[in-house]
């Protein structure tokens, strides 16, 4: 099975950083007046501070959905810097990007407008989702032909388009390996006859009983574990699916269950397993041993990840010459 590197974030620590003076390229801060509503300028054209407060919220909303309830100053000065530099790049990218001429944008924005329309069933319905995203079919027009700008300005600067070399992938590979490392799993199914811990002796040895009376059933036609699974089943995730508790790892079933059912073979069916859930029959249906995805296996998962790595990179790299170039005004503070 292919495993994906997974990152899992955490608000314990947030690292404060200054930002880095590039050459030419620190943007001039100056105080404005309240209530100017304009956050930055980027050659003399504004981005309205409006922008910049949706960006900051939408960067909480996501801290919020972690957890956090209240957000420090230095959490929300951090996120409004950030915000700011995305949108001054946005900015850059969108005036450099204007000067390219694309064949047939407004004929190609219109097929776009066409084509969602007839997503609807009315135009009314249209306007409500254009509305719900603070959009007119004017400006959809307008935003999808910028669209068209940037990606052909994108793709004129060698940002698109990149791929990784084998070599790359290989070398990416072996420095990730760790990542690619997989525990031993089993692909299995069950029978539960449950009982609870505290019952009386008598009652414990009826639900063993009927345990053995099941195994043996299935000793005799190991095709029905399915059928009687769904019939006398106790366990309320797996009965449905006929007893199918797909592929699981160690500690996802309790100790006495694992060491039983790791130890089995495919197709083989165990004695009965006493948990603090019942009596278990349990039957492995494949098994999988621990070791490392290999490189075949994960060379689509590399290749792709390498690719948007690369071009966020080249595309950074381009943007801090376009701010070189630039006259940046940050008017917040």
């Amino acid at each position: 099975m292919k495993r994906a590197i997974f990152c899992l974030f955490a608000i314990a620590v947030l690292v404060l950083v200054q930002m880095t003076t590039v050459q030419a390229a620190e943007p001039e801060r100056q105080e404005t007046a309240a209530g100017t509503g304009v956050a930055a300028t980027v050659n003399g054209l504004p981005i309205p501070e409006k922008l910049l407060d949706a960006e900051v919220k939408q960067q909480l909303g996501k801290y919020a959905r972690y957890g956090m309830r209240r957000a420090t100053p230095e959490l929300t000065a951090t996120l409004q810097q950030q915000a700011l530099d995305k949108l001054i790049d946005q900015e850059l990218l969108r005036q450099a990007s204007s000067r390219m001429v694309v064949k047939d944008a407004e004929e190609q924005a219109r097929q776009k407008m066409a084509a969602m329309q007839a997503e609807f069933k009315s135009p009314e319905q249209l306007d409500r989702y254009l509305a719900s995203r603070n959009l007119t079919p004017e400006k959809f027009i307008e935003n999808y032909r910028s669209k068209l700008q940037m990606d052909a300005y994108l793709a004129s600067q060698g940002l698109t388009g990149i791929e990784p070399t084998e070599e790359q992938i290989a070398g990416y590979y072996e420095q990730a390996k760790e990542n690619f490392k997989s525990e031993e799993s089993i692909k299995a199914r069950h029978i539960l006859i449950t009982v609870d811990p505290a019952a009386a002796p008598e009652v414990k040895e009826q639900a063993r009983h009927r345990a053995l009376e099941l195994r043996s059933q299935l000793m005799e036609d190991p095709a029905r574990f399915p059928q009687l699974a769904t019939s006398y089943s106790g366990c309320a995730r797996s009965k449905d699916q006929g007893g199918d508790l797909g592929s699981i790892k160690r500690g996802f079933m309790p100790p006495e269950f694992d060491a039983v059912a790791f130890d089995l073979s495919p197709g083989e069916i165990s004695e009965v397993v006493a948990t603090k859930y019942g009596f278990h029959i349990i039957q492995v249906i494949d098994k999988k041993p621990a070791g490392y995805a290999s490189l075949a296996e994960m060379h689509d998962f590399i290749k792709k990840y390498l690719e948007g790595d690369m071009a966020a990179k080249k595309k950074a790299s381009h943007i801090q010459e376009l701010r070189k170039q630039a006259a940046i005004v940050v008017l917040v503070n």
